[in-house]
């Protein structure tokens, strides 16, 4: 019963994103952001930044589909409760958007960067592209380590443990300028 009760809440979620995400494309298509603006959600409420409401639309779409299989599986309640504030509060956020922008009010759902803040932000951002690059390479390194012969392994061994050494400076200066650009905005 409750299977059937959650399979009919996931369905009309499931319209009511589509219908959001509509809106979202109908938007894309009048206005435009640049590096220096961005729409303005709480820190932690999307995983990436975008430059389109769609991708938001996106990123909310996975967190529907994260909820799908916590049901599916039949994960414990409080995982299933996680997903549905997650969605709610990325579904509310984005729809205020859409709705400010629907009566004209765009210009206070933005922010534009200070150009103290856009030099920071463009360093997060190249932070953000080098940690991708290093995690591909210690993947790398780890798979060819897994294939290798006993003799390559000492070879692989210190590769990996150079590049996990490197991954956490960046990652330390990562949360640097994110503290940094945190700073920034709240001053």
């Amino acid at each position: 019963m409750v299977q059937s009760l959650d399979k009919k809440h996931l369905m009309a979620l499931t319209e009511q994103l589509t219908q959001l995400t509509d809106r979202c494309k109908q938007w894309d298509k009048k206005i435009t952001l640049s590096e220096n603006k961005s729409f303005r959600f709480e820190v932690h409420l999307f995983s990436a930044d975008s430059l389109t409401l769609e991708g938001y639309a996106v990123q909310i779409a996975h967190t529907l589909a994260q909820l799908h299989y916590a049901l599916e599986k039949e994960m414990p309640r409080i995982v299933i409760n996680l997903e549905c504030e997650k969605f709610l509060n990325q579904f509310s956020a984005l729809l205020k958007i859409i709705n400010s922008l629907d009566v004209g009010n765009a210009e206070t759902l933005y922010k534009r960067y200070s150009s103290q803040q856009e030099t920071v932000y463009q360093n997060l951002q190249r932070q953000y592209q080098y940690e991708k690059r290093l995690l591909t390479m210690l993947d790398d390194e780890n798979i060819l380590y897994q294939n290798a012969t006993s003799f390559e392994k000492n070879n692989h061994k210190a590769r990996i443990s150079a590049l996990k050494e490197r991954y956490q400076k960046c990652n330390e200066y990562t949360q640097f300028l994110e503290f940094k650009m945190e700073a920034l905005d709240n001053g």
